[in-house]
C-alpha cells in the first residue's frame, strides 16, 4: 500500500468527496496486508471437527451393511442404514453452516475399518457412546464462547439424536461380546420401522404421530427408511 497503513488510508479517505473516497475505503477493507482476525474462528474449527466425525460415521455405517446382509442379519443391516442416513443429515447441516461462514471444507481421506458384524457393532456402540458422553459436550462447550446460534443449534440436534437410543446402545455394548449371538437373534426377531427427521436426524422406530421431539418441526419432515437389499 505504498507506505500507507490501513488507519492512515481510512483517515485520508474520510477527508475526500464520496466519489473519490469509496475506492480507497474498498482498498483498505479488502487489502490482504491488513486482514482482520477471522470471524468465528473457533466455531469454524469446531464445526469442521463435527463434520468430519459425522461423515466418517456415515461412511462406516454404509460399509457395515453388506457384511451384515451376508450373514443374514437383516435388522442389524437396517439399523446400520438408518444410522448412516442420520449421520449424513448431521454432516450436511454442519456443511451448510460452514458455507454460510465462507469457509472452505477440506475433506479428509477417511480410512474405513470394516470387520465382521460383531466387531462392527461393538465399534459402532463405542463410538456412539463417546459422542454422547464426551465428544458433543466438549464441542458445545467450545461453541459457547462465540455464540453462533445456528452452529450451536445443529450441534445440539446431533447430540440429542445420538442420545435418543442411549439405553439400547448401552445394552448392545454390554451384550455384543460373549453373548453376541443371542443379542443378534433378539434384534432379528424385532419388528423395525425406522423413520428419520430430515431436519435434525432424529430417528424413531415407529410411524411418527406428533412433531419431532428434537427440532419440534412437523412430523411431515420424517421420512421412512427403506430396508437395504443384498
Amino acid at each position: 500500500m505504498h507506505g500507507f497503513t490501513r488507519r492512515r488510508l481510512l483517515t485520508f479517505a474520510a477527508t475526500l468527496p464520496l466519489s473519490l473516497a469509496l475506492p480507497l475505503w474498498a482498498r483498505a477493507v479488502s487489502s490482504p496486508e491488513v486482514a482482520l482476525q477471522p470471524a468465528y474462528a473457533v466455531t469454524k474449527s469446531t464445526l469442521k471437527k463435527a463434520f468430519h466425525a459425522e461423515m466418517a460415521a456415515h461412511l462406516h455405517y454404509q460399509a457395515f451393511i453388506p457384511t451384515a446382509l451376508a450373514v443374514n442379519f437383516a435388522n442389524i443391516a437396517y439399523m446400520f442404514r438408518t444410522f448412516s442416513i442420520s449421520e449424513k443429515i448431521h454432516a450436511d447441516n454442519y456443511q451448510r453452516v460452514l458455507r454460510s461462514l465462507d469457509n472452505n471444507i477440506m475433506t479428509k481421506n477417511i480410512k474405513l475399518r470394516v470387520a465382521d458384524t460383531q466387531t462392527n457393532i461393538q465399534a459402532a456402540a463405542d463410538k456412539e457412546l463417546e459422542k454422547i458422553e464426551t465428544f458433543y459436550p466438549e464441542l458445545l462447550g467450545r461453541l459457547e464462547g462465540e455464540s453462533h446460534d445456528e452452529a450451536i443449534l445443529n450441534c445440539m440436534y446431533s447430540w440429542k439424536s445420538h442420545r435418543q437410543h442411549e439405553a439400547k446402545i448401552l445394552e448392545i455394548q454390554k451384550y455384543s461380546g460373549f453373548f453376541f449371538e443371542g443379542m443378534a437373534g433378539q434384534i432379528e426377531d424385532m419388528k423395525m420401522d425406522f423413520h428419520i427427521c430430515e431436519v435434525c436426524g432424529s430417528t424413531i422406530d415407529e410411524i411418527p404421530l406428533t412433531s419431532c421431539d428434537i427440532c419440534k418441526n412437523s412430523m411431515t419432515h420424517y421420512r421412512p427408511v427403506a430396508r437395504p437389499v443384498a
